[in-house]
């Protein structure tokens, strides 16, 4: 029984390498920018830890929370004489904590600015710090620019604080406080000095060893973060470190900003977020020992004073940055669709019970259906001249004008395996010579084919080459060819210089 001659396959090329990461991709859909202009710069971005995720937002002498759901002003805290520093919520959503330039501390209930709960007046200078504890939610910490860090319970406020790191400890002012998450007993503090502070909250103010261990950053620092119970990163200058705390050692210093860092964020299994005063901020992975940078932006309107990002509960919804200019641009990612597409929702009983018979054509329920037999593929023009073994006709309906260039380089490549390339390149002139030469001379620069159409090229001038200088139309159409094969070189030349470049400054 015979069977049918097998079609010549399509040639495929190789699939490139995707030229952006999985976490390029991820950012990327921090799309649908809505930028809001304030008239001082944002000093300070914090988001609800609970539902609905709300954030606030400092600037001048108010604070704004901004919806979550459709990224509107909802509530503005605006008692405030002096420019706001600071504007957190509690760990359960409930409170807001704010300091000014003025020293005051006040604390409100999250959505209702009227009701001013508790005000302190810690100092008389101005208090960058002022944060809830981890998991206590009736202690506050605030560090202000008289070199103070005082503890406070918000029940007994009375009595003044419960705790102090006087000025004994610091040199400057206190510019960031941050707990050590898994010891919430631990606070790391970062100062105008460029030290980073390590303090024990569990030591009583008369005894000198509060005092746990000491940084030096060699830069004013910005801020601190404490990413692990083991694990700290601190911002000053256009450096940032990352210290072991279990050893005491700075472990790798990122230099990837020609500015001030300002701000710190961490996004948990996303990586960490660094702001500069050069208008980028940048992702930095740090489940890695090299800490590369996985993704970032630039923001030309000003330095970056403040960034953050939604809760990994909302799945990480909205980035939101504050600039020295006062913009404030808020990206959200695009949720993903509630309903799957192509997959068939079930239907309740109720809804089938209804349904039920809808399919039902009386007289007409059965149907006769002829199908005809099946249908081959009509062959190509080139297939037929394969089958038929016409060599030389099947190379030149390969250059036919209007067709794809896989096609072409499919019948080349059929043409090489069944070694029949001196035959269907035999017997010919310039005019039968120069459609095939032209599509060479297009399609060099192409690495994929680059090799084939090197061999049918050696085959021409070892059986045409005697035939070059007798005719003008060749002799033209392979002085093109030299110089497009001048250009390819003159390219991989450039190139190896860029990566030996490239080399150098990743040593």
């Amino acid at each position: 029984m015979s069977s049918s001659r097998q079609r010549v396959p399509q040639v495929r090329n190789a699939t490139l390498p995707s030229q952006t990461t999985p976490e390029q991709r991820y950012w990327r859909g921090y799309a649908n920018p809505q930028l809001i202009k304030e008239n001082h710069p944002i000093t300070h971005i914090h988001f609800n830890p609970v539902s609905p995720y709300d954030f606030a937002v400092a600037s001048s002498t108010r604070i704004q929370i901004f919806s979550s759901k459709t990224r509107q002003v909802i509530k503005t805290f605006s008692r405030f004489k002096d420019v706001v520093y600071s504007g957190e919520f509690r760990y359960d959503g409930k409170l807001l904590v704010a300091s000014d330039a003025t020293g005051l501390v006040s604390i409100y209930d999250s959505y209702q600015p009227r009701n001013l709960l508790v005000s302190l007046h810690p100092s008389s200078h101005p208090t960058h710090v002022a944060k809830f504890h981890p998991t206590i939610g009736n202690q506050l910490v605030t560090g202000s620019d008289d070199r103070i860090v005082r503890f406070y319970d918000i029940s007994q406020t009375t009595k003044g604080p419960i705790l102090e790191f006087n000025d004994s400890y610091h040199g400057d002012y206190i510019r960031s406080v941050n707990f050590i998450p898994g010891n919430p007993n631990l606070l790391a503090t970062g100062c105008y000095d460029g030290i980073v502070r390590i303090f024990d909250t569990r030591i009583s103010s008369s005894n000198d060893q509060q005092l746990i261990t000491t940084f030096k950053q060699n830069n004013p620092v910005e801020d601190v973060l404490a990413i692990s119970p083991t694990t700290l990163v601190s911002a000053g200058g256009p450096q940032v470190k990352i210290w072991d705390l279990a050893r005491g050692a700075q472990i790798r210093e990122l230099n990837n900003f020609t500015k001030t860092t300002t701000t710190l964020h961490n996004t948990g299994d996303r990586g960490l977020l660094v702001g500069s005063l050069d208008g980028h901020v940048k992702i930095f992975d740090y489940t890695t020992s090299s800490w590369e940078v996985k993704f970032g932006w630039k923001f030309g309107s000003g330095g970056v004073l403040s960034c953050a990002v939604s809760p990994g509960a909302n799945n990480h919804k909205h980035f939101v940055t504050g600039l020295t200019s006062g913009l404030i641009s808020i990206r959200t990612r695009k949720t993903e669709p509630k309903v799957v597409q192509g997959v068939k929702q079930e239907r309740s009983n109720a809804y089938n019970r209804m349904m039920k018979g809808k399919d039902y054509l009386g007289e007409e329920e059965h149907r006769i259906i002829q199908t005809s037999s099946a249908q081959t593929k009509k062959l190509r023009q080139f297939e037929k001249h394969l089958n038929a073994f016409r060599w030389t006709e099947a190379l030149d309906s390969a250059f036919a004008s209007g067709l794809p260039k896989e096609q072409t380089i499919t019948v080349l490549n059929e043409l090489k395996k069944r070694g029949k390339i001196r035959i269907s390149l035999y017997g010919r002139d310039e005019i039968s010579l120069l459609p095939i030469l032209q599509w060479f001379i297009r399609n060099l620069d192409d690495v994929r084919s680059f090799n084939l159409i090197s061999d049918y090229i050696a085959v021409i001038l070892e059986m045409y080459g005697s035939l070059i200088d007798k005719s003008v139309v060749l002799e033209e159409c392979f002085s093109n060819l030299l110089k497009r094969v001048n250009v390819e070189i003159k390219k991989c030349k450039e190139a190896n210089e860029i990566g030996g470049m490239l080399e150098l400054l990743t040593v």
